[in-house]
């Protein structure tokens, strides 16, 4: 019997080829969002640590003028930070977007050469089947032939 040969397993591999990059796109891209993530949570927890130090060093009776306000400012520069890292997100967030619609599409299509393939192969052996049954029949006719000779 003859093996099946997909005409379009070129078509068939470079569809799966996108797909991995798509998901491995997708990946790097929800790494990218989860270090945001992980950034901006170390940032607010360090903001949150300087206001609790100004507090602190009011709760002792004494006013500290110059380290409250260069707390305050650092604490400002950490909220200009985790206000950068919520744009970054949204702009990471939107690539995301992009990426699970590319992925999904890439999917689809190997999903559909898949099927095709399927269609193609069932025909192949239904061909192949047919031709078998064709020479099993030949071949029991021409027994039959020379059995019934003797």
């Amino acid at each position: 019997m003859k093996k099946f040969h997909f005409q379009f397993e070129s078509v068939l591999k470079m569809r799966r080829h996108k797909r991995s990059m798509c998901r491995q796109l997708l990946g790097e891209m929800l790494q990218a969002d989860q270090r945001l993530i992980d950034q901006t949570a170390h940032l607010q927890q360090h903001r949150t640590e300087q206001f609790q130090e100004i507090r602190s060093r009011q709760s002792e009776g004494r006013v500290d003028i110059d380290g409250a306000t260069s707390l305050r400012y650092y604490a400002g520069q950490l909220q200009t930070q985790i206000q950068s890292l919520g744009a970054n997100r949204e702009i990471v967030g939107k690539q995301i977007a992009l990426c699970r619609q590319t992925l999904a599409k890439a999917e689809q299509e190997v999903k559909a050469m898949e099927k095709l393939s399927d269609k193609y192969r069932a025909a192949f052996v239904y061909t192949q089947n047919q031709k078998e049954m064709i020479e099993l029949e030949e071949t029991w006719s021409a027994t039959r032939q020379t059995g019934g000779v003797q």
